[in-house]
């Protein structure tokens, strides 16, 4: 009765079923497979495989199987006194390794000692190998273990990066072999979420705690490990070096130098300012480190920077995509992202990659994903846009944690070189490289911190002198839009501004061209949203509508929409935000559309809804018009 139930159910449910051990055993159930081997075209039924492999490995003769062609195998396994078996296929001429099938030998030192192999050559977490341990001093596997047990080795950065590797070099990969959709492989590059509300919470906490297993596990792997976290100096606080000799600490930083990608090496030259007085052999590795991250042309088509923003991207929107991490704070799921992008750009190193057409590869399958997914996060995390991700912040971004760095190690620092580079202002110096205000912007895991720097005096004058001026236009703002992400803006300056644009009656004196009233737009979007001005946000609403129909400087559907979601995230509440990005999106589908307009906004809404699925309460009208409109 079970089977015949089972054969009527949807396929996605039915294979979950069958995967259960318990399901399958309380109604007597037993599942089989086909074994594919990679490309070969040969596949063989799993029950007679591993009743193969099992035979071979009790006493190491030859055993025959029938593959689902009819073909002739036979399986045998090779290797000396003392070594562990080495499993093989072959037909005719045809010759194939199989993967590590111990597991299933009859002897249990045999198990237990590939189990203690392939554990350490992963870093698989104690956690799991003990698991593991358990069963395997008792008795082999089952054929309905065997995937899980391999699924645990499968989901490790160091398997993930080999298997990248191979990919590259190959010339083959897609969004979903370069993103695992395994939260566990996450947990094992990152650390496990522990509930923590800011990064620097987490990095005491969780990432603490994971740096030191990595740490303990090979102290050089696990030193570059460990830097795939360098997202934010709180995490680089945390990454030792005690475990690592003078020998080994060099060969790391070298190793950076010379395939390093650009996330590690950020927090490599954190980590060695740190301890450049007890390891001061580490200086010209710094040297040149800084030097790498200060040239990277970020519109050459070599540049890693470009790179890394693209991996990011595509990262995170695939996890978006997946929903992988939809229960935790953004900060989380993009710490994952970028250390994943880290992971990759340091695969690609050795098999270099053609950037550009990656590049337009990634946007193109997981652009739109991320730049939604990012305006969504921003209820939660205001302070961090998805501009921010663009290659030429992302540099601004890593200069000034350079600078910074530099200045609270200052003291360290002997060489006139590497002072020169961080902490001085000449040419050639970081300090020359910047373009103000963009190394002072939130990082992608500050979206939720209030900004600690005071607004000046002087600048608090300005702002409110500006808001106070007889004409309202583009120049009432600028003060207030280019303090909002720097500096904490008072809420009475938030409430000037909203009265400000009610005054003058929801239009726009002396605009000097369309590119500065889209600035100003934004900039008081991204006001309302940081400062959470609900009231800003709604005067705005009404600018933009009546810009929106503007004969001369008319918003595109694209420029209105991406105003509402940032001013939108005025309100942190679920509830409030989903009515208001609800009621924005519901009047812009009723407009008239130009071109491919309602398109895009048709994609936009179902993209917006996945990842945030309450929309769907206050968005079904919009959902249904443009449904409607692209129909036609």
């Amino acid at each position: 009765m079970a089977q015949a139930a089972l054969e009527h159910m949807p396929p996605v449910i039915r294979q979950t079923l069958i995967e259960q051990r318990d399901f399958c055993e309380e109604y007597g159930l037993k599942a089989d497979a086909v074994i594919a081997f990679g490309n070969t075209g040969i596949s063989v039924q799993r029950s007679e495989l591993f009743e193969a492999i099992r035979a071979v490995l009790a006493d190491r003769s030859e055993v025959a199987v029938t593959d689902t062609d009819g073909r002739d195998w036979k399986v045998f396994s090779e290797g000396g006194e003392g070594e562990q078996p080495r499993l093989l296929i072959s037909s005719n001429d045809q010759r194939l390794n199989l993967p590590d099938f111990t597991a299933l030998s009859p002897d249990s030192a045999t198990r237990l000692r590939s189990l203690e192999e392939a554990a350490s050559d992963v870093n698989l977490p104690t956690n799991a190998t003990a698991a593991w341990r358990a069963i395997l001093s008792k008795r082999s596997l089952e054929d309905d273990e065997v995937d899980q047990f391999h699924s645990e080795f499968r989901d490790t950065p160091v398997h993930i990066a080999r298997s990248i590797r191979a990919e590259i070099q190959k010339g083959e990969s897609s969004a979903s072999s370069l993103v695992p959709s395994s939260r566990r492989y996450f947990t094992r590059l990152v650390g496990e979420y522990d509930g923590s509300s800011s990064i620097r919470d987490y990095a005491v906490g969780a990432g603490q705690n994971f740096m030191e297993g990595v740490a303990s596990w090979r102290p050089y792997d696990g030193f570059l490990s460990s830097l795939f976290l360098s997202t934010h100096s709180a995490l680089t606080a945390e990454v030792g070096v005690e475990r690592l000799d003078d020998k080994d600490i060099v060969r790391a930083f070298e190793f950076l130098v010379e395939r390093g990608d650009r996330l590690s090496q950020l927090g490599a030259v954190e980590v060695g300012l740190r301890i450049l007085p007890e390891r001061p052999e580490i200086e010209a590795s710094l040297v040149r480190l800084v030097e790498q991250i200060r040239d990277d042309d970020v519109d050459g088509s070599m540049s890693g920077f470009k790179l890394f923003s693209a991996l990011f991207i595509l990262v995170d929107g695939e996890l978006s995509r997946t929903r992988l991490f939809a229960d935790c704070p953004p900060f989380y799921r993009r710490l994952a992202s970028l250390a994943q992008a880290a992971l990759i750009q340091r695969e690609t190193v050795a098999a270099p990659i053609e950037i550009d057409s990656f590049c337009e590869w990634a946007l193109n399958v997981r652009g739109e994903q991320f730049y939604l997914q990012s305006l969504a996060d921003m209820r939660l995390e205001p302070r961090w846009k998805p501009d921010f991700s663009e290659a030429s912040q992302m540099k601004a971004d890593f200069l000034g944690r350079l600078m910074i760095a530099g200045k609270n190690y200052e003291k360290n620092i002997g060489s006139s070189e590497l002072q020169a580079l961080l902490v001085g202002s000449e040419i050639g110096s970081l300090h020359s490289q910047i373009e103000f205000p963009r190394p002072y912007f939130p990082g992608p895991l500050e979206g939720q911190e209030t900004s600690p720097n005071p607004l000046p005096d002087e600048l608090m004058e300005a702002v409110e002198a500006q808001l106070k001026a007889n004409e309202v236009g583009p120049s009432s703002f600028i003060a207030l839009v280019n303090s909002a992400l720097i500096f904490r803006v008072d809420q009475s300056q938030v409430e000037m501004a909203a009265e400000a644009l009610k005054i003058g009656r929801h239009r726009l004196a002396n605009i000097e061209d369309r590119s500065q009233l889209l600035a100003i737009l934004n900039g008081l979007a991204t006001v309302s949203a940081v400062s959470r001005g609900k009231a800003l946000a709604d005067e705005l609403r009404l600018l933009v509508r009546r810009y929106r129909r503007d004969t001369q400087y008319a918003l595109s559907l694209d420029e209105a929409f991406r105003i509402c979601l940032v001013a939108s995230a005025s309100r942190s509440d679920l509830k409030d935000w989903r009515e208001s990005v609800g009621d924005w999106l519901t009047e812009l589908a009723f407009e008239d559309f130009q071109g491919k307009e309602g398109e895009a906004l048709y994609s936009h809404l179902q993209c917006l809804c996945h990842v945030v699925p309450e929309l769907w309460v206050s968005c079904g009208r919009a959902d249904a018009a443009l449904a409607a409109y692209n129909s036609r």
